[in-house]
């Protein structure tokens, strides 16, 4: 059995029709829409001098000036939650039901404002953990309408493509000293086996340089999955602004294969696969 290596992560780039990261910003949505004036320059090409100039001097002037009339919103970590908020004055909008959390599992009781924090029990840390989900109503409709695209893309609690149960810790005081991210097992097969990849979205999300990564052995009976893939990785970042944690696994649990020993046949989502991310402030102590 190899001992656990730590190394760095270097840079990541990933392309999939499924996993799609958006480093420009929010990576919980990776979709970016086509600028205005890369249209132009486009529709640029087809007309004759000096019109096309004209056309996308114009449209540069008009993305400016929306840009500066309507100044773009805070990002913050993930789908504007960020650290150093307060309870008290955080907004409901855009996010749907409110619940204590569960150390990233499913949600308990259900609460109705960030305000009500201390309904939750807290943890060991003395942080009270808020399970939220974005606001999935749109994609509700979508499906009792049999209409794929009502919701325009806006599926459930996802991050860089992945469906997460997602959570916030406060502390007494009811700053906002973390989030808490984890792949969400109730996905569909093909979701929970590419589970493992938001690591990288993670890690790409938060600059490459600086990771330090150890991978950890195999404990008793677990395998690699079909053609030899095992990932048990754990990463760690240290800021001034951020402590990042971050832990992903693919591989088959004892008992688990890819083939049914007794009939022979091929078997169907006999494998782990999950992503576990912690975001926490360097500067909370525990009381």
């Amino acid at each position: 059995m190899k001992a656990a290596t730590a190394r760095r992560v270097g840079k990541i780039a990933i392309h999939s029709r499924r996993v799609d990261v958006d480093l420009a910003g929010d990576f919980a949505h990776a979709v970016t829409r086509e600028g205005l004036t890369a249209w132009a320059k486009a529709r640029s090409a087809r007309l004759c001098p000096p019109y096309g100039a004209v056309l996308v001097a114009l449209a540069v002037l008009f993305a400016a000036s929306s840009t500066h009339a309507q100044p773009r919103r805070d990002p913050g970590e993930i789908h504007g939650l960020k650290l150093g908020l307060k309870a008290e004055e955080m907004s409901t909008d855009t996010f749907g039901d409110l619940a204590c959390g569960s150390n990233g599992g499913p949600p308990r009781q259900a609460i109705d404002d960030w305000s009500e924090f201390r309904k939750c029990r807290p943890e060991p840390s003395g942080l009270y953990e808020v399970n939220v989900r974005f606001d999935d109503q749109q994609e509700y409709i979508g499906r009792a309408i049999d209409d794929p695209l009502y919701a325009q893309g806006r599926l459930g609690t996802r991050v860089a493509g992945h469906p997460v149960i997602l959570s916030v810790l406060f502390d007494k005081d009811g700053v906002l000293r973390g989030i808490r991210m984890v792949s969400d097992p109730r996905g569909s097969i093909m979701e929970r086996r590419m589970a493992h990849m938001l690591r990288l979205a993670i890690i790409n999300r938060y600059d490459p340089e600086g990771w330090t990564c150890t991978d950890l052995p195999p404990a008793a009976g677990e395998t690699p999955v079909g053609g030899g893939v095992f990932i048990k990785q754990r990463c760690e970042k240290r800021t001034a602004a951020r402590d990042l944690f971050v832990e992903a696994h693919f591989l088959r649990k004892p008992g688990q294969s890819d083939i049914n020993p007794t009939t022979g046949e091929s078997t169907t989502g006999q494998f782990e696969s999950w992503t576990r991310f912690e975001l926490m402030d360097p500067n909370y102590k525990k009381p």
